[in-house]
């Protein structure tokens, strides 16, 4: 819980805590304060709010006979002085003039002020002695804050260790510099001289005085500690923070020993093409309840970066480090590291006392991973920690990303998360955070349909036998918008007035039938959400439409094609049609702006346009083409063979049809588009794909030149296109 401190009885330390929470106090008399001894308030009894681990004060044990020594078993080798990086904190590597991280130069200053290597667990400790608990060992220093050192460490219990622990160490002379300071009530001397109220006395050690017994006051433990942050961990009890090992004082030095996190960091998340953005920002919200749940312990991270944060196996987030964590509020003048994805009211040295700091470091992480696919650079600010204007920088990005953005990696604080009327019921602006998450997660990957369509009678034929219809659906509530089309397409066979009554049946039984499902009902007055508009949902909860069932789309597909074909069957051979032989080949699309779905008879076709690859969806059902499946011919000779369009399966042309289906996957930038074979009879796959990729700019305009250029190619035959642009 974050009290506001604006509020009344904020600095109040007898206000409401829920539990047995910690909290830190707002500090009065900043200027009494050593920057290095920040007092903070903690729990009465730390080792009862957290899992009990075994803690102990014993002398440094050597390592066990059968453990030879690391170094002799190729182990980590430090150069002469270890160099940290100023911008990210990690080791330089010998001889790089650079960091391996980050890409940070070192200076001649940098490296002259390197430290020894010895001086790292202490003056008195050699950094290859060290065995914390008798198990853990530490390895290669990767960073240092605040007097506070972590290295990455193993389980030297385990035969063949593997580099899977971290190791926080602070020299204990700064905890008793803190005890000092701190104002603890001390226990009254046991003077013999002093014998003023012997009852009293003896009653309280007794046991039987009806007088209460108060109990010793907690000592205070200041931020930068190790006791503090472990304190921290264990009280804001979140998933997503790393275990606690171990904690103690061994030689004079203090250990937190955390687990290390396996598993993907978010820039390979993001980079997995099996990840799609519902799941992506699924962790990011993942992320933003880690940081909500250290704002209810008075803490929070000054910055977090796509590299700091892993994935699992089994899909769960946590962070690997945890030298971040600040106390809230933070003074001014308190110590920060200073990184691009640090807040600019704290590199001002102001402090802070709002969780709406996080909501910068937050949405810089989003930006780097989302729109930069690298880590900030000063070329994305104006200058030292105010970013480039988001949406003139990126105008065509999606309006709900750029909301998202706009009011998280901002430099000044009151722009940020919450909105006016959200930071009624959530001050800190996390609350409408998540709500925007979800939305945005759910829509990134929902293309806008751009759709056009043409059609031509041609050069040779007399009538047009090409049938065609289109039906598009747009709803939008709140924040949350559907876009979807269905795509019918025909091409008649059985002569003039026969096959384009074949075509038009099909056009009018596809649409009858499957506006009938509540799948389609978008289409015939319905609505693509889950919710009715009248009742809907509770706030906090989706507005979003539904997902949609594949291969239930695909079996409505089947069935309603079948259904045409029957009619049509029986309509060729009823007595006195004078149609028999009638037939059309049949295509139906559903496009919802994440998948398209095809049904199809016939050797008309459905193409996909994605990431530069023209693939054909559909499959030919002509003769030709199953002698090419077969091997019987090349497909250079079907081309020119003379039953290229003798026709395996069509509407109407039998009692029964095998219909086939289709499923792909639609991403922003795509193209789909449905034709007739009069137009890929006269225009190649490679000219299809150079048309969409080079010399459309939209869909009309691509469904208006491939319909004009099978003219000038002669357009022997009917010809109709339906041209689908993912926006």
């Amino acid at each position: 819980m974050y009290t506001d401190p604006s509020s009344s009885g904020a600095n109040d330390p007898s206000a409401e805590l829920q539990g047995d929470v910690p909290f830190a106090m707002p500090v009065e008399n900043i200027e009494q304060l050593d920057q290095d001894s920040i007092p903070m308030a903690l729990p009465v009894d730390v080792e009862a709010l957290a899992t009990p681990v075994e803690q102990v004060e014993l002398p440094v044990p050597s390592i066990p006979g059968n453990m030879e020594d690391l170094s002799s078993q190729g182990g980590p080798k430090v150069e002469t002085k270890i160099v940290l990086c100023k911008v990210c904190g990690a080791q330089r590597i010998p001889e790089h003039g650079s960091c391996q991280d980050c890409g940070y130069y070192f200076t001649e200053a940098d490296l002259a002020a390197g430290q020894d290597p010895q001086s790292n667990m202490g003056s008195s400790v050699n950094i290859s002695d060290v065995l914390v608990a008798g198990k853990y060992k530490p390895l290669k220093l990767i960073r240092e804050f605040a007097g506070v050192k972590v290295h990455e460490g193993i389980d030297a219990s385990v035969s063949g260790g593997t580099v899977n622990v971290l190791i926080y160490s602070q020299a204990a002379e700064e905890e008793k510099k803190e005890a000092e300071n701190a104002p603890v009530d001390q226990p009254a001397q046991n003077d013999e001289a002093d014998d003023f109220l012997p009852s009293f006395d003896d009653a309280l050690l007794s046991g039987t005085s009806a007088i209460e017994v108060t109990s010793e006051m907690p000592k205070l433990l200041m931020w930068p500690n190790l006791g503090w942050l472990r304190s921290t961990l264990d009280s804001a009890g979140s998933p997503g923070l790393p275990k606690v090992i171990f904690g103690g004082l061994e030689n004079s030095v203090n250990y937190l020993v955390l687990e290390v996190p396996s598993g993907k960091d978010l820039w390979q998340v993001w980079d997995d093409e099996n990840e799609n953005a519902s799941v992506r920002f699924n962790y990011l919200q993942d992320l933003a309840r880690v940081l909500m749940s250290l704002h209810g312990v008075g803490a929070f991270l000054e910055f977090v970066r796509p590299e700091s944060v892993v994935v699992s196996s089994d899909g769960k987030l946590k962070l690997k480090d945890v030298l971040e964590i600040l106390p809230l509020p933070l003074p001014p003048g308190s110590p920060v590291r200073g990184t691009l994805y640090t807040p600019p009211e704290l590199m001002s040295g102001k402090g802070c006392t709002s969780p709406k700091c996080s909501l910068y470091s937050f949405g810089a992480l989003i930006y780097s991973l989302e729109m930069l696919h690298r880590e900030l650079s000063e070329n994305d600010f104006e200058k030292p920690g105010v970013p480039k204007p988001f949406i003139p920088r990126f105008p065509d990005i999606h309006p709900g990303f750029g909301r998202l953005i706009s009011k998280t990696f901002r430099a000044e604080v009151f722009a940020r998360f919450p909105t006016d009327e959200a930071g009624r019921d959530d001050k800190t602006g996390f609350s409408e955070l998540l709500a925007t998450l979800a939305t945005v997660g759910r829509s990134l990957d929902r293309c806008r349909l751009e759709i056009a369509s043409w059609t031509t009678t041609g050069m040779v034929r007399t009538g047009n036998e090409d049938a065609f219809a289109l039906m598009h659906a747009t709803e939008s509530r709140q924040d949350d918008l559907t876009d979807s089309a269905l795509v019918f397409l025909a091409d008649g066979m059985g002569g003039y007035e026969a096959g384009e009554i074949a075509a038009a049946m099909t056009m009018q039984i596809l649409r009858q039938n499957l506006t009938l499902h509540k799948q389609f009902s978008q289409f015939a007055g319905g609505s693509a959400f889950t919710n009715d508009a009248s009742s809907p949902p509770p706030k906090g909860e989706t507005h979003g439409p539904a997902d949609l069932d594949i291969e239930a789309c695909k079996q409505l597909f089947k069935a309603a094609l079948k259904e045409a074909n029957r009619q049509i069957f029986s309509a060729s051979r009823a007595p006195g049609s004078k149609r028999r032989g009638m037939g059309c080949t049949a295509e139906a699309a559903y496009i919802d702006g994440k998948n398209l779905v095809v049904g199809h008879v016939g050797d008309s076709r459905v193409y996909h346009l994605s990431q530069g690859e023209l693939v054909q969806v559909t499959r030919d059902q002509t003769l030709v083409n199953r002698l090419v499946e077969l091997g019987s011919i090349t497909a250079e000779e079907a081309e020119d063979h003379p039953r290229k369009n003798e026709l395996q399966q069509a509407i109407g042309g039998q009692p029964d049809v095998e219909v086939g289906l289709y499923h792909s996957r639609l991403h922003p930038g795509d193209w789909v588009f449905v034709c007739s074979d009069g137009l890929t009879n006269h225009i190649s796959n490679d000219d299809l794909k150079t048309m969409l990729l080079n010399e459309a700019q939209s869909a009309q305009m691509a469904a208006r030149r491939l319909v004009n250029l099978a003219n000038i190619e002669g357009a022997t035959d009917n010809a109709t296109v339906v041209v689908i642009r993912c926006t």
